[in-house]
């Protein structure tokens, strides 16, 4: 039996790792899960860098081999690694509210007319008699295609992401030791996958990553030897090639070997397909698609002889069909699976930023920080009212024009902040050396205090410069403050601070 690799890691950023046999003109869809191809590119890029050219070209022959098979990684719920969603289920049309009755077609091939399939969203558990099922949240952006072909319109295209905050556990399958530390050594350290990294996606935190001999999901594999029949689902897309070296589903001769029984065939089943295709980077170009058994396919197997628990763990250990070494290929006996009746919705639970301890929902989360981010936006603005009012400006004997043109600067540019204070900056730097120069007498028309008082004001601390406080030091609501207002939006607000001290006090000299 192999050693398993388990990486659990939690994507901090938006993932998208493009899915080309759903994606259309303009619209690029993601997958749900890390392909292990995804872990692969990972492993390898690390090592390519660290080794030397002749150990990494030993270590890329492993890489690429059996005896090293990365399994896709599928989301997590609190320690329990989920599972692509079985088909084969129906259920009436009917809303319903926790538990409801599906009916399993891949028994007897046999539904009630009239019902629909179930909903089972994109991952779920087997707990007893029902199986629990999640659904994965997605984002998306547009943008507008700018490098364009001669000819080409410029149209909009729309990206989707897996949304951040997500737990994955992924597998991978060492047979040789030599190079089993190597890839243990790759996922001490945070890693970045996926599409639009420039755009700030990818970037996962790895949470645990230790070896275990226990084979993944073993929990829901018979503890018995199966006479006659079983149920088999399949964990990735998977094909086979038959004695000709055509892909063909199913090899029944070559799976009859591998679980050492006669006479298989399917008895019923519940299917899909997915075209799955790649890209070659020596090559540079698309590998020619292949139409797959797509993950949570389901087949009822009928045999003459017994399927014994060895048989079973061997070839889920194995896999079958090919490119086993991405991840496809893997399967799962399933136990007991003519027993599922119901199926219950279930939600992915988070924990709350800065480690608190009560569990909640990503949607609840943004709710979260969306009023996090409102309560202490109107705190700043309610407070820099407050201060204009309490704290006359030091401007010392200045023109008019001098702070007429500070409040323009902070004015004109004041949704580019960084440029707004070098410019205001530079400006107060050349009239005090003017001033300087031309030695004027330092009274009515000296510009140091002012000089002083908007160098004081803009690098201050806001929350110490407006005496600000929260009920916990540094965070809202549990979420940090730099999240909520970033350096530039902080900057932002002292920039609006200076216009409104500028006008209030040229209103006060108005009134006389």
């Amino acid at each position: 039996m192999s050693e398993y690799l388990k990486i659990v890691f939690q994507n901090i950023e938006p993932v998208r790792i493009s899915d080309d046999s759903a994606s259309q003109s303009g619209q690029t869809m993601t997958l749900r899960y890390i392909p292990g191809t995804a872990l692969r590119g990972i492993v390898v890029n690390s090592l390519a860098c660290s080794e030397t050219e002749k150990d990494f070209k030993d270590s890329k022959k492993l890489l690429f081999s059996n005896k090293v098979r990365f399994m896709n990684a599928y989301l997590t719920d609190g320690d329990e690694p989920l599972f692509p969603s079985p088909k084969g289920f129906y259920e009436d049309k009917k809303e319903a509210q926790g538990k409801k009755a599906v009916e399993n077609v891949t028994i007897n091939g046999a539904f009630t007319e009239g019902n629909k399939r179930a909903s089972l969203g994109r991952f779920c558990r087997v707990e007893g008699d029902s199986v629990c099922y999640y659904n994965v949240d997605t984002g998306s952006d547009l943008k507008i295609k700018i490098n364009l072909n001669e000819g080409e319109k410029q149209n909009v295209f729309r990206n989707e992401y897996i949304r951040e905050g997500y737990v994955f556990t992924g597998y991978i399958a060492v047979d040789d030791d030599g190079i089993k530390d190597r890839i243990k050594n790759v996922f001490a350290q945070d890693f970045i996958l996926g599409n639009g990294r420039s755009a700030g996606m990818g970037k996962c935190k790895v949470i645990s990553c230790e070896y275990a001999d226990e084979l993944p999901y073993k929990k829901y594999i018979p503890q018995q030897d199966q006479d006659s029949e079983c149920y088999m689902m399949l964990l990735s897309n998977t094909v086979m090639r038959d004695e000709n070296g055509e892909f063909c589903g199913l090899d029944m001769k070559k799976l009859e070997a591998k679980m050492g029984v006669s006479y298989l065939k399917i008895k019923f089943c519940a299917t899909s397909t997915a075209d799955v295709r790649g890209y070659n980077r020596t090559w540079q170009g698309r590998t020619p698609s292949v139409t797959m058994y797509e993950q949570g396919s389901v087949f009822h197997l009928k045999y003459s002889g017994t399927l014994t628990v060895e048989k079973m763990l061997s070839i889920c250990n194995e896999g079958i069909g090919v490119r086993r070494n991405e991840g496809f290929g893997r399967v799962l006996f399933v136990d007991g699976y003519e027993n599922i009746k119901y199926k219950e919705a279930r939600r992915f639970g988070s924990r709350m930023p800065d480690g608190a301890d009560k569990r909640m929902y990503p949607e609840d989360i943004d709710t979260l920080r969306i009023a996090a981010r409102r309560y202490y936006r109107s705190l700043l603005e309610r407070k820099m009212g407050e201060y204009v009012v309490k704290n006359p400006m030091s401007k010392g004997g200045v023109a008019n024009s001098q702070l007429g043109a500070v409040e323009a600067f902070a004015t004109a540019y004041k949704y580019q902040p960084k440029k707004a204070a070098r410019l205001i900056r530079e400006y107060l730097d050349h009239a005090l050396d003017k001033e300087d120069k031309s030695n004027v007498q330092k009274g009515r028309n000296s510009i140091m205090e002012l000089n002083r008082f908007v160098r004081t004001l803009l690098d201050a601390n806001l929350d110490a410069l407006l005496s600000v406080s929260t009920a916990q030091k540094g965070s809202v609501m549990g979420i940090s403050k730099s999240e909520l207002v970033d350096a530039d939006a902080q900057l932002a607000l002292k920039l609006e601070l200076l216009i409104k001290m500028i006008r209030y006090d040229n209103k006060k000299e108005a009134q006389g």
